[in-house]
């Protein structure tokens, strides 16, 4: 397990167009900006990646300027939780996307799901129509500039410990990492966020805050995770 570094999340999560902030037990480990939902009688935790349409959230966990243990940058399971469940917070787009101000967002990623499908994750992606709203939409994107980038997934050579390995530098390179950024690491198996720790640890691999899941067998891909300032719907 690696140094945890300095928690860099480069606009926070909090906007100042936020809405009402209201607080839950966290059931399971959540990341910061992620997007969150019931889990039950006062608890919550990240939304899920299924394969099918879902609209199961309410708002977007919030940093709360304090360290969390043992990995900065997330709440820990049975830690109070702020979220933002109207207005306007910066979420987490999946890597390979791309959005333009306007754009909706919602949860489902493709019809194989992200991971198992069953993993709590709390992560955005463009609409299928991006400019389009539908009944599954949970937000649209207010940012000014263009967010995220087809280059930000990217396939996993290995991993031992903490250390992910990429075939290349040119690959590793696609993905534009730095310290503290967000990523998703994903398989067939599993899907999970972790956190970069050391961008620079060698020319073909990076060192993660947490040890990666073990048993990402199938097609193990990592996604740069891009803030994106969204507002709820």
């Amino acid at each position: 397990m690696s140094t945890i570094p300095t928690y860099m999340i480069k606009k926070g999560t909090l906007t100042a167009g936020h809405g009402i902030i209201k607080t839950g037990l966290a059931a399971s480990e959540i990341p910061f900006g992620a997007m969150v939902m019931r889990a039950a009688d006062g608890t919550i935790q990240a939304t899920l990646m299924p394969g099918t349409p879902t609209y199961d959230y309410l708002g977007i966990a919030v940093n709360d300027n304090r360290q969390q243990l043992p990995y900065d940058g997330f709440y820990a399971a049975g830690k109070k939780v702020p979220y933002v469940a109207t207005g306007t917070a910066y979420g987490l787009l999946l890597g390979g996307q791309t959005v333009d101000s306007g754009d909706f967002v919602r949860l489902q990623f493709a019809a194989a799901g992200l991971g198992a499908g069953t993993e709590p994750l709390g992560l955005l992606v463009p609409e299928t129509t991006p400019t389009t709203k539908t009944l599954y939409s949970v937000g649209r994107v207010l940012d000014v500039a263009d967010s995220g980038d087809a280059a930000f997934d990217q396939t996993i050579t290995s991993y031992t410990g903490d250390v992910v390995t990429f075939a290349s530098s040119t690959v590793k390179g696609y993905l534009d990492l730095h310290d503290g950024d967000y990523v998703c690491i994903d398989s067939n198996e599993h899907g999970e966020v972790n956190m970069v720790a050391d961008a620079d640890y060698s020319s073909t691999a990076v060192k993660m805050v947490k040890d990666p899941l073990a048993g990402h067998s199938t097609s193990p891909t990592m996604y740069k995770l891009t803030q994106i300032e969204v507002e709820l719907i």
